[in-house]
């Protein structure tokens, strides 16, 4: 089976490590969730997957090959949405988009077809003429996702996309991430219970820098998960 495994992976700043031995696999098909309390190191590991930061130990293997630290092919096959998600206000969803697809797709009519499909797919086909300093945290949302789904990567890392959404809007963007996440490795990160039950089929449970646990959400799972993550947070 082919799986996205990161290997004992760690950043360290001076002499603190922020993320140590952080070790687990993504399995094509099933979405992981990186569950963790805010701060525990969930975002520092999908920068390291992605390519923002430096491992200062370990490696990540993807389809049974080493990923290098200059390996262009491995960061064109990621679509990665962070906690911040950063737009230009001032550009309307459309320009966005086209802007996010020019540095991602070479081919005019291959990145015109791209746009049309992530809007489709996203919901945005609505406020695609509109500017994005009027979206709501919903809309902008969605653009976030479709910014990381431009170009139909196979490894997915959405970091907190469902963070400070109201109950309607968590779930459009939970249909949304379900329906584009089929065939590909995702990594979904969030420090909020019900989410990762809700959403994903696997677990990786992170707290303090480190994974303290690894499993799958099946039959049964749900009050495994609920003890696991009160022990090692707390409840928080």
């Amino acid at each position: 089976m082919q799986t996205l495994k990161l290997s004992k992976i760690g950043k360290k700043y001076a002499d603190k490590w922020v993320v140590r031995n952080a070790d687990f696999e993504v399995t094509k098909g099933r979405i992981c969730g990186l569950l963790g309390p805010n701060g525990a190191g969930k975002t520092t590991t999908l920068r390291m997957i992605a390519g923002f930061l430096t491992l200062s130990s370990g490696e990540i293997i993807w389809k049974g090959k080493r990923v290098e630290p200059k390996d262009f092919r491995f960061r064109q096959s990621l679509g990665y949405l962070p906690e911040s998600n950063p737009v230009y206000e001032n550009l309307s969803v459309l320009e966005q988009l086209h802007f996010l697809a020019k540095v991602k797709i070479d081919d005019l009519q291959k990145r015109e077809r791209e746009v049309g499909r992530v809007i489709k797919a996203c919901g945005l086909k609505e406020v695609e003429g509109q500017k994005i300093e009027t979206l709501s945290k919903g809309y902008r949302q969605r653009l976030g996702l479709a910014g990381a789904f431009l170009g139909d990567p196979p490894i997915l890392l959405l970091d907190e996309p469902t963070s400070g959404l109201d109950p309607n809007q968590v779930l459009e963007i939970r249909s949304v991430i379900k329906k584009m996440a089929k065939d590909k490795w995702v990594i979904f990160s969030s420090h909020i219970l019900s989410e990762v039950q809700a959403l994903c089929q696997d677990l990786a449970l992170i707290d303090k820098g480190k994974i303290v646990k690894t499993g799958k959400i099946g039959r049964g799972g749900v009050k495994a998960l609920e003890k696991m993550f009160v022990s090692f947070t707390g409840g928080k």
